[in-house]
């Protein structure tokens, strides 16, 4: 199954010499907490909804792709879920709900690969399942709001509003917003909503604090990057590539600034669309980005106490 997933070139078999695929575990192998867990959000269907374009079904497996041939990380151990079995957007948000739950049983550190933006309400669902009485803060690095009325049907553009209309005890930020690309009336539906908007062009040093000070107030934050949020130059495999977005650089930056906070649980990567990428531009960029990330989950949680702390 592994094999499947996760393959490369080999070096050699010296531990100085693994890449990740190499050292990638099945979570049936877990024995111990602490370690990342990856589990695969492969569905397109909410942006098929949206009238978006196909393909980003395939965006977990190139994420992985991304990431395989990268060295291996000391002192960290790395296993993956796999992909859904059910791809319409409800089951797919509830299994997806039941993976996260299963992982944090586990003691390990979920880390997302998407497929749709709906991949927030699933993960949602499942970080609710394991803490119940937390406060939970969501960041979303996107151009657009995701916020958009679910009385028809959920999209790959609801999520954000199911989330806040059924729990009060959530809040919303999110960073590299484009005014451009989202509508007066969704821009008044997250004011009304009490929602964190900071634009793309708010000096870098600005969006940290006030996204620190927002996670203050939180007992647990989950981070979610839609990839579309980055310049269409550095990331153009997406469903809807945007113009003037966020600088790579910058937004490594203010995720490396969150995960410093010690409060983030929980890491995902949607709308990635290999068909529509260039020299795997974007699942490496993706790929880069969870790299870092899992460095600094090394360096500063400490797993097993880190999970005890926030139980």
């Amino acid at each position: 199954k592994m094999k499947k997933l996760w393959n490369g070139k080999i070096d050699s078999f010296e531990e100085d010499d693994l890449k990740l695929w190499q050292v990638v575990k099945d979570i049936s192998e877990v024995q111990e907490k602490g370690g990342v867990c990856f589990v695969g959000y492969d569905t397109e269907d909410g942006i098929l909804r949206d009238e978006g374009v196909a393909g980003a079904a395939e965006g977990a497996d190139a994420i992985r792709k991304g990431l395989s041939e990268l060295p291996s990380i000391k002192n960290l151990r790395i296993y993956d879920y796999g992909n859904l079995e059910k791809k319409t957007l409800e089951e797919a948000q509830e299994e997806y709900s039941e993976k996260i739950a299963d992982i944090y049983s586990k003691g390990l550190f979920p880390i997302g690969l998407g497929g749709g933006h709906d991949i927030v309400y699933g993960a949602y669902k499942g970080i609710r399942k394991a803490f119940p009485d937390k406060k939970i803060g969501i960041i979303s690095f996107d151009a657009h709001l995701d916020i958009k009325s679910y009385d028809e049907r959920m999209t790959s553009e609801t999520s954000f509003k199911k989330i806040l209309d059924e729990d009060k005890n959530v809040e919303y930020a999110i960073t590299g917003f484009q005014r451009l690309e989202n509508s007066r009336s969704l821009i008044k539906n997250a004011d009304e909503k009490g929602v964190l908007v900071l634009e793309e062009e708010y000096p870098e040093e600005f969006t940290i604090s006030s996204l620190k000070s927002f996670v203050k107030k939180m007992d647990i934050v989950y981070v979610t990057i839609c990839m579309d949020v980055f310049d269409g130059a550095a990331a153009p495999g997406v469903s809807f590539p945007t113009v003037l977005g966020m600088d790579s650089k910058k937004g490594k930056r203010i995720l490396r600034a969150l995960m410093e906070t010690k409060k983030v649980v929980c890491l995902d990567f949607a709308e990635i669309n290999p068909r529509y990428d260039v020299a795997n531009r974007t699942s490496r960029l993706a790929g880069y980005m969870i790299y870092e990330t899992m460095e600094k989950l090394v360096d500063m949680y400490r797993f097993t106490k880190w999970f005890d702390k926030i139980k």
